[in-house]
């Protein structure tokens, strides 16, 4: 039996089918940014929580240590708060959702805006289509003055019963947040989270 040659005509099918599921593999997370519109000298800079409450907290200490690389990264050097050139205010929230029909969400959850009171757990477990949305916001403001010099949110959801925790996701979000720091002023875009 002689050999069929292969159908070009599906080539152009199968590659979108295989750009799809290549992109489906690498989450990718929602980022805005704001800035002043003027550089932003590179100094120290000190973290602290969006929620008072948190300060001190075991919670927030954890995703302070995952998110100070991303920041050296783009050349702020930690300092203590009394000698930092610049506050870096973080907050992460979660919450769960499960997906209804017609792409509406019900909210199964509810985040503070802060670590620790912003995380969720499902009720009744992980069930098939409920969606873990994590939010990172972060703002960095002169200690002098107190005037916010940029600040930026990134959002990425995942399914809830995904194995990442969140002092896993935050340095990822932190590190899709700063790309291009400081980014284009008041755009969202989508990046790919590593």
């Amino acid at each position: 039996m002689l050999a069929r040659p292969f159908p070009t005509r599906l080539l152009p099918a199968l590659a979108a089918i295989a750009l799809v599921a290549g992109c489906a593999t690498q989450p990718t997370a929602e980022i805005t940014r704001f800035s002043l519109g003027q550089p932003i000298p590179r100094d120290t800079i000190a973290l602290e929580p969006q929620a008072a409450a948190d300060a001190g907290s075991l919670a927030f200490g954890a995703v302070a240590a995952a998110i100070a690389p991303e920041f050296a990264a783009i050349g702020f050097a930690p300092a203590p708060p009394a000698s930092a050139a610049y506050i870096g205010v973080i907050g992460i929230a979660e919450t769960v959702r499960t997906a209804a029909p017609g792409g509406a969400s019900l909210s199964v959850g509810g985040g503070s805006g802060g670590v620790g009171g912003g995380v969720t757990v499902p009720v009744g477990g992980n069930r098939a289509g409920e969606i873990r949305q994590t939010v990172l916001s972060i703002r960095i403001r002169r200690r002098s003055d107190s005037t916010t010099v940029w600040e930026g949110r990134a959002v990425q959801d995942r399914p809830a019963n995904a194995a990442t925790g969140i002092t896993t996701i935050a340095p990822a979000l932190a590190r899709a947040l700063f790309a291009d720091f400081p980014g284009a002023n008041g755009a969202t875009v989508k990046v790919k989270t590593r």
